[in-house]
C-alpha cells in the first residue's frame, strides 16, 4: 500500500510542477506550453492558458500514473 501512496503522490508532484512550469515559465514557442495568443496587436500581446493543451497534458499524466500503477501492480 505504501509504494501505491508513493506513486500517486510522486506523479501528482510531477504534474503540480509541468503545470506550473507550463503556465508560468514557458513561452509561447516551447512545445510542452499551456499558453496561447488570444490577441495581438503591434504592441502588445494577450496571453491565456488554453484548455485544451491543458486537458491533454492532465489525460497524459492521469494515463502514465495509471500503466505504473500497474506496472507496479504486477511486480508485487
Amino acid at each position: 500500500m505504501n509504494r501505491k501512496v508513493g506513486l500517486l503522490l510522486l506523479v501528482f508532484f510531477c504534474y503540480l510542477i509541468w503545470l506550473y512550469l507550463a503556465i508560468y515559465e514557458s513561452s509561447i514557442n516551447d512545445w510542452w506550453t499551456v499558453n496561447t495568443i488570444k490577441n495581438q496587436t503591434e504592441d502588445s500581446i494577450d496571453v491565456g492558458v488554453s484548455i485544451a493543451k491543458f486537458i491533454i497534458g492532465t489525460v497524459i499524466f492521469t494515463l502514465g500514473g495509471t500503466v505504473l500503477y500497474l506496472l507496479l501492480r504486477k511486480r508485487s
